[in-house]
């Protein structure tokens, strides 16, 4: 700082590489915070889509391996809905408008979320059930499949 007739204080030139240096400081951060926080989000949504693909896949496998008559496990339609009926008290459907799988018996109890395909394809002989299921995030990003071969043991 360079003083002259004896005033204190600052230049306009100082003043304003300060304010300049503490804009680009401001920017700087401003710019990596709401790029992280893009990345949070992101992260967030595609394990939630995976978490629901996950739990949907692992209930599904359950409720065939306490089904007591393999023999009447096959894919099941109705009212519109596809899915799965593995006895008579466990029917899983999937509604393709709101993107849900929900067990049909169980008062119509949600399993999952976010699911944009659901199918089942029994082998020919009757002895593998396909499980597939395909979620996504509602943007239409983050797709996730999970497929599966179900043995039915006698």
């Amino acid at each position: 700082m360079i003083l002259r007739n004896g005033n204190k204080g600052f230049t306009l030139i100082e003043l304003l590489v300060v304010l300049s240096l503490i804009g680009l400081i401001v920017s700087i951060y401003a710019t990596l915070y709401y790029s992280g926080y893009k990345t949070y989000s992101n992260v967030v949504n595609n394990s939630d889509v995976e978490q629901n693909v996950r739990y949907a896949m692992t209930y599904i496998m359950n409720k065939v391996n306490q089904c007591s008559d393999k023999s009447k496990i096959a894919p099941y339609s109705i009212n519109g809905y596809t899915g799965i009926k593995i006895d008579d008290k466990n029917i899983i459907l999937y509604n393709s408008q709101l993107h849900k799988l929900f067990d049909y018996l169980n008062n119509g109890n949600e399993i999952a979320t976010n699911i944009y395909d659901f199918s089942v394809t029994p082998s020919t002989d009757g002895t593998i059930i396909n499980v597939k299921i395909v979620g996504q995030k509602s943007d239409g990003t983050g797709k996730i499949t999970l497929e599966s071969d179900i043995y039915l043991r006698k």
